[in-house]
């Protein structure tokens, strides 16, 4: 295939990508409002991350099984295959650990360091070309997020840490998830989708002796529901970074901050004020305007 086709098939999914990308943001506050209730509720932030990777390797499991045998174990790549579950196990413990002490639309407003990285990464491994424009539109995108966020607490304060733990971890997850879709021997997202559940539930397994706590029947309910809404959004995320660049797709993650807003209104009475919706205005302005200048 010529250069010319290449970036010609490349323009044709870019749109997709970015649709995936938005759908997947309007389902992941679902997980965030049960995860929120079970960590105020008792369970350890890294229990309820374990749980729902657990979930999820059993629900794809069968589906595995069915049509992706061989590649259920990696045939190569398992030092990224295990990475991924690294990255997953961690992104969700920080981002869980500070549901604890922030609200949903705070904990997300501080995680959006992710875009930032991911540009910034993408251009060091995946030698994706970020012009002056996309990184204008970045940094006015996370200044928007402190404008919703308005951060008073000290630099210390662990729900601040948490949360920016989480967006570094996501844009090594998104950068090693770049590398595994492309190249001569690509994986698919369902197939990417199982492994990061699968090594995740590996390297979280072992504390779980240490820190378990028991379940209620309604709290079990809530890591199934969590675990079905994660694995239609990661899939999403996953598919949505194969059909476009990383440093295009991964802005409207931004768009987050829209459905997690709506989420903390809806379900924990946290009305947000003229100032949000200002910050949620600029951020919209700015993934729409790094999509036209594509």
């Amino acid at each position: 295939m010529s250069s010319n086709a290449t970036v010609a098939s490349r323009r044709d999914t870019t749109g997709a990508g970015i649709m995936m990308m938005m759908l997947a943001m309007a389902l992941v506050p679902m997980i965030d409002v049960q995860a929120k209730h079970l960590v105020t509720g008792g369970i350890p932030a890294m229990q309820v991350i374990f749980l729902r990777m657990v979930c999820g390797t059993f629900l794809l499991l069968p589906v595995m099984l069915a049509g992706r045998r061989e590649e259920i174990i990696p045939p190569d790549g398992r030092v990224n295959a295990l990475l991924l579950g690294f990255f997953s196990i961690a992104t969700g413990f920080c981002f869980f650990g500070a549901l604890k002490y922030l609200s949903i639309a705070d904990t997300v407003a501080i995680s959006f360091v992710q875009p930032l990285f991911v540009t910034l990464l993408s251009r060091l491994f995946l030698k994706e070309t970020v012009g002056p424009a996309r990184w204008i539109a970045l940094l006015v995108g996370f200044g928007a997020t402190l404008v919703i966020l308005r951060p008073s607490h000290g630099a210390l304060e662990p729900g601040s840490l948490l949360a920016l733990g989480s967006g570094a971890a996501m844009a090594g997850y998104v950068i090693l998830v770049k590398k595994s879709t492309g190249g001569s021997r690509p994986l698919s997202p369902l197939t990417l989708t199982f492994q990061t559940h699968f090594m995740a539930v590996l390297v979280g397994a072992p504390l779980m002796a240490l820190i378990w706590v028991g379940l209620r029947p309604e709290q079990w309910w809530m890591v199934l529901g969590m675990a079905l809404f994660g694995l239609v959004g990661q899939y999403l995320i996953i598919k949505a970074y194969d059909c476009a660049d990383a440093s295009l797709v991964a802005p409207f993650a931004y768009l987050e901050i829209v459905t997690s807003t709506g989420a903390s209104w809806l379900f924990f009475a946290q009305v947000p004020d003229q100032v949000t919706f200002i910050g949620v205005a600029i951020l919209i302005c700015s993934s729409a305007f790094i999509a036209w200048r594509r």
